[in-house]
């Protein structure tokens, strides 16, 4: 990650460079499908209302918008040069409150660099700048956009995909609608329904997802039998691949398998992403399939034994009523990283399981609370 200011010829510039774990396909759509534009080109509690463009050089474009205190702001230019996947090249005229942002036409250049398939390094670079004032103000803000492309970017889909539809399936059953009825609920429940329900990844679940380090999971058995547990990962293990599927690593855990092993039988899954220290959560619905082998998402997940990817039928965020404000101490030390051994698992050194588990493993401890953290 790389920022820079310069001044050449009166001319501020400001570049900034980042990795973005996105392809370069992905990428260019952010930065040229109004719809994905609209999801991340607006720092911090802005807000993009709506989006025109002309993608063609000497098209124009226009970005309207709402600075975080209501104020209306709107962005005007024209494209310099496209080049697919590599370049977008535009002028850049900012209309609104913000003073040291006016002024004269400014150019934006976004260059990206292809470093894998799913990988992608962009150079952002916004020349002819007023003055170092502007300069910083634009850094700054940036900066705070780019935090929002990467996930914006996974919500591109290829075109074959974009009108592939999630099996048809009413959101609530006739036993929901005979509680809600008997409660006095169902037009609260249809409103909630109507303004929260969605069938794919907005920019806002996306960031939500993205900032996670945990989950829970709810799998059902081919009897029916459900099963709830806690997934626990790195901040963002947790991968958006587009706006309608979401992928996790299934790391080494108690040797049940109870989660893969629903899924194998019964791929309808439920995930709820709690933010303790935010006091927010967001519940996905979906059909998940577990794959053991052949699975690029291995080299991002080392230790992780098979990848569990999830095609979202629904995703809503829920009340935060009753969420307990509380705030991390430590990530876990067990999370497998790729750089460092994971340390010994207190439960599997206990006598009881020495002859079922590795001769490294096994051990003589007795007290079985205390190696479960329960004592």
């Amino acid at each position: 990650m790389r920022t820079s200011a310069r001044n050449r010829q009166k001319n501020v510039a400001v570049t900034l460079v980042r990795k973005i774990q996105s392809s370069s396909e992905a990428v260019f759509a952010a930065w040229t499908e109004p719809r994905l534009i609209a999801q991340w080109l607006a720092p911090g509690a802005d807000s993009v209302t709506a989006v025109t463009a002309d993608l063609r050089p000497g098209g124009q474009y226009r970005i309207d918008g709402l600075h975080g205190d209501g104020s209306a702001y709107s962005i005007t230019g024209t494209y310099i040069e496209i080049i697919e996947n590599k370049r977008v090249s535009i002028t850049w005229t900012y209309d609104g409150p913000v003073s040291a942002l006016r002024g004269a036409t400014s150019l934006v250049i976004a260059d990206l660099r292809r470093r894998s398939s799913d990988v992608t390094e962009l150079t952002l670079s916004h020349e002819k700048l007023a003055d170092r004032e502007a300069a910083e103000l634009y850094r700054i803000n940036w900066s705070r956009c780019l935090e929002k492309l990467e996930p914006t970017s996974r919500l591109h889909l290829p075109i074959d995909q974009q009108e592939a539809d999630n099996p048809s399936r009413e959101f609530f059953t006739d036993e929901h609608r005979r509680l809600q009825d008997r409660n006095g609920t169902r037009k609260l429940a249809d409103r909630l329904q109507a303004l929260t329900v969605k069938h794919e990844l907005n920019v806002v679940d996306a960031v939500f997802i993205a900032r996670q380090n945990m989950f829970f999971l709810a799998t059902t058995d081919a009897d029916g039998q459900p099963s709830c547990s806690y997934k626990g990962g790195a901040r963002g293990f947790v991968n958006i691949i587009d706006n309608k599927t979401l992928a996790f690593p299934d790391f080494d855990g108690n040797g049940m398998l109870i989660s893969v092993g629903n899924i194998s039988e019964n791929g309808r899954v439920g995930l709820l992403f709690v933010d303790f220290e935010k006091q927010a959560r967001l519940r996905v619905n979906g059909r998940a399939q577990i794959f053991t082998e052949n699975d690029k998402l291995f080299s991002r997940y080392p230790g992780a034994r098979s990848i569990v990817r999830i095609a979202i039928d629904a995703v809503f965020p829920n009340c935060p009523r009753y969420i307990h404000k509380m705030a991390l101490v430590a990530e876990s030390p067990f999370v497998p990283d790729g750089k460092h051994p994971v340390p010994r698992t207190d439960w599997k050194y206990l006598a009881a399981f020495s002859d079922v588990v590795s001769e490294d493993e096994a051990g003589v401890e007795t007290d079985l609370d205390k190696a479960l953290s329960r004592d």
